[in-house]
Formats: structure tokens, sequence, C-alpha cells
């Protein structure tokens, strides 16, 4: 039986507001909001103009302690985002740091880079939403034919 792909990521909350006001800045568009039946609201957003949501937001969240979801040890620990080329990667952190997004990177995801061992060799920059929630940026991951090491397992 083949994988898949995620649909969309759901997100904890204080201000849909607040966050599309982040969201935006990443090219994200409200499609629609709703109430449950418990009250809470949520919004659906398309990252990418053609799905109805990529991100699903429920009012009903705080913010991260730490200000940075990579620093806490509990539930989700970033949100990637693929794009096609290095330039493009270097275009985003331009943009979003105009926009007043301040931005980590870009490095290289593997030992050459400075990052893990065992990691994917992919050119990311990354940064938080209002939230604490960090987001990634990236381009170039080895897909799994170009990543040929024996032993994968976490030590």
């Amino acid at each position: 039986m083949p994988g898949f792909s995620f649909g969309h990521i759901g997100l904890h909350v204080p201000s849909i507001e607040e966050e599309m006001e982040f969201l935006k800045k990443l090219g994200g568009t409200l499609t629609a909001t709703d109430k449950m039946e418990n009250g809470t609201r949520v919004a659906f957003v398309s990252m990418d103009g053609e799905r109805h949501h990529s991100l699903a937001l429920f009012e009903d969240g705080e913010k991260l302690a730490s200000g940075n979801s990579r620093l806490k040890g509990t539930g989700l620990h970033h949100i990637a985002m693929p794009v096609e080329s290095r330039s493009e990667v270097d275009q985003w952190q331009r943009d979003l740091e105009k926009k007043g997004v301040r931005v980590t990177g870009p490095s290289i995801q593997g030992p050459e880079g400075g990052g893990l061992d065992n990691g994917s060799g992919s050119y990311s920059i990354f940064f938080q939403d209002p939230n604490g929630v960090c987001f990634e940026i990236y381009t170039g991951s080895m897909n799994l034919s170009q990543f040929k090491r024996p032993n994968t397992s976490a030590q």
C-alpha cells in the first residue's frame, strides 16, 4: 500500500484575525469561517490558491510560552512548505523581512550546513507566527533514492 501526503494542518490560535494577518504575508487567503457546536470559531485558509484549505484555524488556543514551537517539547514542532529553488527561498526571506517577520537562515539541513547528520540536505529558512508556531520554507530536500543511509533510526 502506498503512503499518503498531508491534506491540511489544524492549528489552535488565540485570534483568527491576528493569525490571518501573518498568513497573508505568506500568500494565504481566508476561504471561509464557521462556528463549531461548542462555540469555537474556525477559519479555513488556502495557502496554494487551489485547495479549499491548507490550514484550519481553531480560535481556542494560547500563545506558546516559549515563543518558538521548536523550543517547546510538546505538540507541533514546525510546518514546512516546499518551493522550487534556492532563489525562491531567498526571495521569501527578503519579502518576509520587509514585512517585519524575523527570519532565521538560510541554512542547509544536513551535516555540511551544520544540521543533523541524517538531514535531508534541504536549503531552508525558519520563522514564527504571532503565537510561536515555527514555519519553514525549503527546497532541495533529497528523496529516498538519493538518501542511501542504511541506519535511519533515531539514537
